[in-house]
């Protein structure tokens, strides 16, 4: 009889390991949404428009509309940051965008545009962005006022942060309450709440003082200025009212290998050279991992520069001036857990890495691939058959089908 009991009594400690080490989250159909920022940005575009029968709702940080790069080989890239960055030559009706995507559903390289009629999606390009001209974020605006009813309630679109009015300086990248996000605090950013903390923005804006050095990344919480928080806003738009975030927990923080998700790189040196990350992460909130909750699912996607590996040098005027710093978990661990801790999301943040290091090579920033990277890829970046879009969806069916290898 004791030897049964312990028997029985092992067979559920091993359960129980297993199930804390790999949770299995329940992963509600219809609350699958993604959002990104820049590159992260028009790449969520592509994914909710090639895979509307998985994602239900966008949110676009600083980005622009789909197919934005069209069918230009890689050798074109001058021309595809004059289009998709400063907007020159970029079809701002979206008429060619709205084309596009109606005749790769009917020839089913995507999924039908139908599908897009009831979704939510949350536009953010701010007025004072100088890297992505922010007439490509109205463009995005336009492409969706096509496919979506009840424009008023389902498209949010966004041109300035409505707390501190329309002539307060957003640059580009995403906004945060939290101070983290520029722990290397400099005199520019303790003067202006909210200013730009860009490792890389341009030197001629707004001056060497006014960077700080997460790149594409700024807080908004000093002094009598309320903290603006954008991630909460975005959530808050796809899946209803939010309640304040809430403590990260480290142990609901897991990672895996990316090249499971890839069907032809097997080795993550083949991923790297194709614009692609080793190691993916997720954070399954407590509520979420016995799979007895219903819980939502968002993918975010960061931009360039961001991605874990990135390192840049500390900008002058901040306490690290000089010094090498690595991006490392500033994306995947500090934007979103707090809420998804709080509301029962599950989050997923898929990894894209730098292609050289030199301007001139193929993706020196690690940005994500909202142009074909390769001549081979000129007709399916921006369909189900891309290969970074492909990965993503592979990944979101796993951990929906709880066979994510997630680990800690």
């Amino acid at each position: 009889m004791r030897m049964i009991f312990f028997t029985a009594f092992l067979s559920f400690f091993i359960l129980t390991a297993t199930w804390a080490a790999n949770p299995l989250p329940k992963i509600s159909e219809n609350q699958i949404t993604v959002s990104g920022v820049s590159s992260g940005a028009f790449m969520a575009q592509q994914l909710h428009v090639a895979y509307s029968d998985i994602f239900s709702g966008m949110g676009s940080v600083a980005g622009g509309p789909f197919f934005c790069a069209q069918n230009m080989p890689p050798s074109d890239i001058a021309t595809i940051k004059q289009q998709c960055m400063m907007g020159i030559g970029a079809d701002l009706t979206a008429t060619t965008y709205i084309d596009k995507a109606e005749t790769l559903s009917a020839n089913g390289q995507i999924a039908p545009v139908a599908n897009l009629k009831d979704d939510k999606v949350f536009i953010f390009n701010s007025q004072s962005d100088q890297v992505i001209n922010p007439l490509l974020g109205n463009a995005s605006r336009l492409f969706y006022n096509h496919f979506i009813e009840n424009q008023g309630s389902n498209i949010k679109a966004w041109a300035y942060i409505p707390t501190y009015g329309p002539f307060y300086p957003v640059a580009h990248g995403m906004p945060t309450a939290k101070s983290i996000f520029d722990k290397y605090e400099n005199l520019g950013d303790a003067a202006l709440p909210c200013a730009p903390s860009n490792s890389q923005q341009y030197s001629w804006f707004p001056n060497q003082f006014m960077r700080g050095n997460d790149p594409w990344m700024y807080h908004c919480n000093y002094g009598f200025v309320a903290g603006y928080d954008l991630g909460k806003d975005i959530l808050s738009h796809l899946y209803g009212s939010m309640k304040s975030p809430t403590d990260i927990k480290a142990e609901n923080l897991y990672s895996f290998a990316q090249k499971t998700y890839v069907d032809d790189l097997n080795s993550d040196e083949a991923l790297n050279d194709h614009g692609i990350g080793s190691t993916g992460y997720a954070y399954i909130p407590d509520a979420c991992k016995s799979g007895e909750t219903d819980c939502k699912l968002h993918v975010a996607l960061h931009g360039c520069q961001q991605f874990p590996e990135w390192t840049f040098t500390g900008k002058v005027g901040s306490a690290v001036s000089g010094q090498t710093i690595t991006f490392g978990d500033l994306f995947y661990k500090n934007i979103y857990n707090g809420l998804a801790e709080a509301n029962n999301i599950v989050m997923l943040y898929p990894q894209a890495h730098n292609i050289g290091t030199k301007e001139a090579d193929i993706n020196p920033y690690g940005c994500w691939a909202f142009w074909a990277l390769f001549d081979d890829e000129t007709q399916t970046y921006y369909t189900r058959e891309g290969r970074e879009m492909k990965m993503i969806a592979n990944m979101v069916n796993a951990l929906k089908n709880g066979t994510l290898p997630l680990s800690q």
